[in-house]
């Protein structure tokens, strides 16, 4: 399978959203600071500037103000040495930072701070959806590989960043393979622990998904 975040010009968001991984089940935050509490309204009849989080089965969509992509310094010149035009390497003009992200805490019952949250957001220009895994760092390790099982579609997924706190596995999703996220019927989540042969499998809810991920994906354009 080819998902993986694609080009050099996804690196960026790809930071950002690593930060922002870990923070999703934040609630959201006005102009002076004040959170923005639960509501219990279905994700399809969110008006497009919602700002707040909403449940959707066990999952939870947390939408946050837009910010737009930060301008980069110019010292007036829109050429390049030779004369020729610039090339194109930023956003679109008025591009925003998708808002909104959808995801989950799983709890393991025997000890509270090993957790695994599973969150699906838009990353990059063109809004790419992508499932961001986030282990303690005891479970795996930079290089490992998770599975991604949608009813009969198994995707392997690398563990890419290790910071201290957690370890982070991360896949964007084909347009083409977006359907089978949100019509599937069952999810799970396998992985090998480090230092261990036997295959630890979480199973994830699936109902609400599939229409938190399109409200998603509305209210992020």
């Amino acid at each position: 399978m080819r998902n993986t975040l694609i080009g050099a010009g996804l690196a960026i968001i790809l930071v950002a959203a690593l930060f922002a991984a870990s923070a999703y089940w934040r609630h959201p935050a006005t102009d002076d600071g004040t959170a923005v509490a639960d509501t219990s309204t279905p994700p399809a009849a969110l008006k497009d500037d919602f700002v707040g989080e909403t449940k959707s089965g066990a999952w939870k969509l947390v939408c946050n103000k837009g910010k737009e992509f930060p301008k980069a310094p110019s010292n007036g010149q829109t050429g390049n040495s030779e004369g020729a035009a610039p090339q194109e390497a930023g956003p679109p003009p008025g591009w925003k930072f998708p808002r909104c992200i959808v995801g989950l805490v799983l709890h393991n019952p025997k000890d509270p701070k090993d957790e695994v949250r599973v969150t699906f957001r838009n990353v990059g220009f063109k809004r790419v959806l992508a499932l961001f895994v986030r282990f303690p760092p005891t479970d795996v390790t930079a290089g490992d590989t998770v599975k991604a099982r949608f009813d009969a579609t198994e995707w392997e997924i690398p563990v890419r960043s290790c910071p201290a706190q957690f370890c982070l596995a991360i896949a964007s999703i084909r347009r083409s393979d977006v359907p089978v996220v949100e019509n599937a019927k069952s999810f799970n989540v396998a992985f090998t622990p480090s230092g261990r042969s036997t295959e630890v499998v979480l199973p994830l809810p699936v109902a609400g998904l599939g229409d938190a991920i399109k409200a998603m994906k509305r209210l992020n354009h």
